[in-house]
């Protein structure tokens, strides 16, 4: 169920208001650029495919098509971006060699968070690829099973499944790692 707030403004964007497109624009393209740059570690591409599913959901909106749940329908229009990108592209990328992300200061904190990031996509890497989108969706995106659910076309009772089982396997990793 959509809050009432969002409720209006996927209205006003039915109707074209492209401020509040803007509006959830700024709300969720941090946590789809995560998303997709997680998948294809490519920091231009990510960007392009997150413009790309923001575009798609404009048109789908302005369209009068009706969404029941937007982050749920967000994830799952970049998961299918993300699925054409691998289908044109016919390669996949490690998440080890993905490049780190670029920071504007290189403090010690700053440096910390990086090597903690690069050891965690190290250790994402070797989960299950069956649990590494639940686990991702959920406890680093902060999706509910639900929405992880119908971003991933399952079920909520395998969603939590396999967020559960993909964090007990993450956790067995990084004590075998450390």
């Amino acid at each position: 169920m959509l809050k009432i707030t969002e409720k209006l403004l996927i209205h006003r964007i039915k109707n074209g208001d492209e401020q509040a497109f803007a509006l959830f624009y700024d709300k969720y393209q941090p946590k789809i650029y995560r998303f997709i740059y997680f998948k294809i570690s490519d920091q231009e591409k990510a960007r392009d495919l997150v413009n790309d599913t923001f575009i798609k959901i404009f048109d789908y909106l302005r369209d009068g098509q009706g969404i029941d749940n937007f982050q749920a329908f967000l994830y799952k229009t970049a998961r299918n971006l993300v699925i054409d990108f691998y289908r044109v592209r016919r390669e996949e990328v490690s998440l080890e060699d993905a490049p780190e992300i670029a920071s504007e200061s290189d403090s010690g904190k700053e440096m910390d968070k990086k090597l903690a990031i690069k050891n965690l996509r190290r250790c994402l890497a070797k989960l299950d690829p069956a649990y590494q989108e639940s686990v991702f969706l959920h406890f680093f995106n902060g999706l509910s099973f639900k929405q992880v659910a119908e971003a991933l076309n399952i079920t909520s009772a395998n969603a939590r499944q396999r967020a559960h089982r993909g964090l007990k396997q993450l956790k067995s990793i990084v004590k075998s790692d450390f």
